[in-house]
């Protein structure tokens, strides 16, 4: 109802009465306008704006934009663009803008902006209408916020209830309603009638309100356990915490409680008792850690074994006082990385006692959650194996020693070979010398044949002794490194063929091969001689340990990308008890003494297969002949 003294009636239609009503329309409905000629870049404000500005009536409403602070940069630019969307188009257009006060506070409006224009079309001007919408725009902020809070506080994994001083239960989260059955809590229940006569209140509950009475009585918080026993019959245990929140008098208005489900904590406090009495019985040093890895426990072998009392290194990184100069970086990377993806780690590291005495650690060390995941501690097992580091470090050196002596054995033997050649050389032209000399003269017939006989014997041993000297300079080259691979590519079953061709028994019943090549042919990269002088080795064994039976048979096939060359013999076998050490120097089968041989060659042959990137096995038993098996990947 207009109630302004000064309004008269009969003048309701003159142009001051008007300016009178639009004023006090603006102010009410808290909108504004403002007119803006283009030619002479007028610009005209209605009171409101004014007021909504908080502005002098003398002030040049022109700069507003550009020399105020009101509006910051990127209000500054929207409104532009709005201003220049009107006067392209020529079409109504509307935003919402932003300011801010010199006291710091904010308000809200909308402008729209009409284009005017004259009887031609063009445009004349501009016509804007500002309306306050502060009061809506913080209403719906107090709702987004209250709404923001009541979505947190439901989404807390903690109960959270708040209740009256008459004990009613204003509000519960979700974590609350859904504990409702097992905790008796219902929102608009006096917590009296849920205690009414005749009710049976279990004991927890009795608990649970007569701390709720004695944190109301006291103005003080209060702090209890208790147990619970779900709809599935489980067990649990609640930290229940309660807070007076007082009024102006200091009384007590309403009551914060909280629980929450410390059920899994107690079994690991549970857990880790048990540990810790069986801990403390074992001689290895147990440590259980925090999350962050600060000792909260050592079993009584950690103060024996490091020298340290657990009084002090409580609440210590155990890194920061057991490792030393020599601790291994890169083995406490390895632990931190293996922590970090499967939360445990095994393995060795070096240690410094409290006397500064080195120790020798094998770690067995786990990570422990919780119900929820969560990780609470780090338990970490110990043993001292400082003797068989000790004993490690002198079988190293024994070995290196030992390494060092089969050089110098390696290079003697190497020598020795070397010097051997020529005084064999120089018996073997003697003797043929000697022969030469012999067919020239007229001698006694049994002297000649005494001769011939014993001349045998010996060219036979220059041989012997010449093959030894060779597989002995075989075994150092190999053991050097300095046997170079001379590989070609060729058909396979012709190498094979031509091989079995030109070996055959060398005396005796002059036996040939029993061969067999049962798989397709293929190009393969060898070392011809290398892989011809490995076969001849195993098949002059054949022939020799098998006189007066079948001959040998050598069969070629083919599986998993590589040739098996198998050459199989009926011959005297090999005992049991000899087959661990039939590839070692110098070996020869018990049953083996009364043949010639100097226990290399089968050494030999499989050193060079190796090299060439094979292997050589064999089966066999004693009577019952043997098979050599030699597999050639492609």
């Amino acid at each position: 109802m207009i109630s302004e003294p000064n309004f008269n009636l009969t003048t309701f239609d003159s142009s001051e009465s008007q300016q009178k009503r639009l004023h006090l329309l603006g102010k009410i409905a808290e909108i504004g306008d403002w007119s803006c000629i283009l030619t002479t870049n007028t610009i005209t404000w209605s009171d409101y704006l004014y007021d909504f500005y908080e502005l002098d009536k003398d002030f040049n409403c022109s700069i507003l934009l550009e020399n105020t602070h009101f509006y910051r940069e990127s209000e500054k630019e929207k409104m532009r663009k709005l201003i220049e969307h009107a006067i392209s188009t020529k079409t109504q257009c509307t935003e919402e803008f932003m300011i801010v006060m010199n006291d710091g506070r904010l308000k809200w409006h909308t402008t729209t902006i009409y284009p005017m224009l004259d009887d031609h079309g063009d445009l004349a001007g501009l016509y804007g209408v500002l309306q306050n919408i502060s009061q809506k725009k913080q209403i719906e902020s107090h709702k987004k916020k209250e709404h923001l809070y009541h979505h947190i506080l439901d989404r807390l994994p903690t109960e959270l209830i708040v209740r009256n001083k008459e004990g009613h239960c204003i509000y519960a989260n979700g974590a609350a309603i859904k504990c409702t059955e097992r905790r008796g809590v219902m929102t608009g229940m006096n917590h009296s009638e849920y205690h009414a006569p005749g009710n049976q209140i279990p004991a927890a509950e009795s608990r649970h309100s007569g701390v709720m009475k004695e944190c109301m009585m006291h103005k003080k918080p209060v702090t209890c356990e208790e147990k619970l026993t779900d709809a599935d019959g489980i067990e649990r245990i609640y930290m229940r915490n309660m807070y007076p929140l007082l009024d102006e008098n200091g009384d007590a208005e309403f009551l914060i409680e909280y629980g929450v489900d410390i059920s899994a904590r107690k079994k690991s406090e549970l857990d880790l008792q048990r540990m810790a009495f069986v801990a403390e019985k074992t001689n290895g040093i147990v440590m259980i850690t925090d999350h962050e890895k600060k000792i909260i426990w050592v079993n009584n072998s950690f103060e024996r074994v490091l020298g340290y009392r657990s009084e002090e290194v409580m609440g210590l990184d155990p890194a920061d006082f057991l490792q030393g100069p020599e601790t291994s970086s890169k083995t406490i990377r390895e632990i931190t990385c293996s922590l970090q993806s499967t939360d445990a780690f095994s393995g060795e590291i070096l240690n410094y006692t409290k006397s500064g005495n080195k120790i020798w650690l094998y770690l067995d060390i786990a990570a422990v959650y919780d119900e929820t995941g969560k990780l609470i501690n780090y338990v970490a097992v110990e043993n001292d194996i400082t003797l068989i580091k000790m004993a490690e470090q002198r079988h190293q050196k024994a070995m290196e020693k030992e390494r060092e002596l089969n050089r110098f054995k390696i290079q003697f033997v190497s020598l020795a070979s070397h010097q051997f050649r020529t005084p064999l050389a120089t018996i073997r032209s003697s003797i043929d010398l000697l022969d030469l000399k012999m067919e020239s003269i007229d001698l006694n017939p049994s002297f000649v044949e005494f001769f011939q006989k014993h001349k045998a014997v010996m060219a036979e041993e220059i041989i012997r002794m010449t093959e030894l000297m060779e597989n002995i300079l075989d075994i150092g080259r190999i053991d050097e490194g300095k046997i170079e691979l001379f590989k070609k590519n060729l058909p396979f079953r012709q190498f094979m063929d031509e091989f079995v061709e030109s070996n055959t028994e060398p005396n005796g019943q002059q036996r040939k091969l029993n061969y067999q090549f049962d798989t397709s042919d293929r190009i393969i990269s060898i070392d011809e001689i290398l892989l011809r002088n490995v076969l001849r080795n195993i098949v002059s064994n054949a022939f020799k340990y098998s006189e007066g039976k079948p001959a040998p048979e050598l069969t070629v096939t083919f599986h998993d990308s590589a040739y098996l060359i198998t050459i199989k013999d009926y011959g005297i076998g090999i005992p049991e008890k000899d087959q661990p050490f039939l590839f070692q120097s110098f070996f020869r089968a018990s049953n083996a003494k009364i043949f010639p041989g100097n226990g290399l060659g089968l050494m030999i042959a499989r050193k060079l297969i190796m090299i060439h990137g094979g292997n050589i096995s064999f089966e066999s038993t004693s009577g019952n002949g043997c098979t050599v098996t030699v597999q050639l990947p492609l």
